[in-house]
């Protein structure tokens, strides 16, 4: 069985813990029920996940090059009107701009690399990082030591665009949205 052939496999799994996520949108550091929900969902696969600062970590592998997979997990401080059956039950907390996605999707890949583990020549590490929206969260999780014990050589995340057309991938080499900014817009 190939890797895209299981994933399409977890697609309902994928989509169940999505809507978890979508329907219980939490913002800024401290995520209780995301985390919780994580950390069982990463224990049922089989890892040993612990929690890093606000966040939560697990590896995958047989030692050697480490690879992290990193997917923000917060919610931005927004009403949700979509109508939706699994819209946000949190006033005021929306998934408006997809971590709810990235965090299930690294949850399926979590599974699936623990299923093929064995076949595996390094370690994944994954990282669930709160704290995207209001820029605090992979600070902290770097001060907290994300990045040692394994050490991390290469890092990757994913993130979701509208504007790109389902089936279509952008990629690129080197550091990529690697650096946030706030300003304020006055109008008149």
């Amino acid at each position: 069985m190939d890797y895209y052939k299981r994933a399409l496999e977890l697609n309902d799994e994928t989509v169940k813990n999505r809507r978890y996520f979508h329907t219980n949108a939490e913002t800024g550091l401290h995520m209780p029920m995301a985390c919780a929900y994580v950390m069982d969902k990463l224990t049922k696969y089989g890892l040993t996940p612990s929690r890093c600062g606000e966040g939560v970590t697990a590896t995958v592998g047989n030692g050697g090059k480490v690879l992290l997979l990193r997917a923000d997990m917060d919610a931005l401080p927004m009403p949700e009107e979509s109508g939706l059956p699994f819209a946000s039950s949190t006033d005021g907390k929306a998934h408006c701009c997809g971590h709810d996605l990235h965090t299930a999707m690294l949850l399926g890949a979590a599974k699936l690399l623990k299923e093929r583990e064995s076949e595996l020549t390094g370690t994944v590490k994954l990282l669930f990082q709160p704290g995207e929206e209001n820029m605090k969260g992979a600070k902290a999780m770097i001060r907290q030591g994300i990045l040692e014990s394994p050490h991390v050589d290469a890092a990757m995340a994913i993130h979701v665009n509208s504007v790109v057309p389902t089936g279509k991938l952008l990629v690129f080499t080197g550091p990529a949205c690697a650096s946030s900014d706030l300003f304020t817009i006055k109008i008149k």
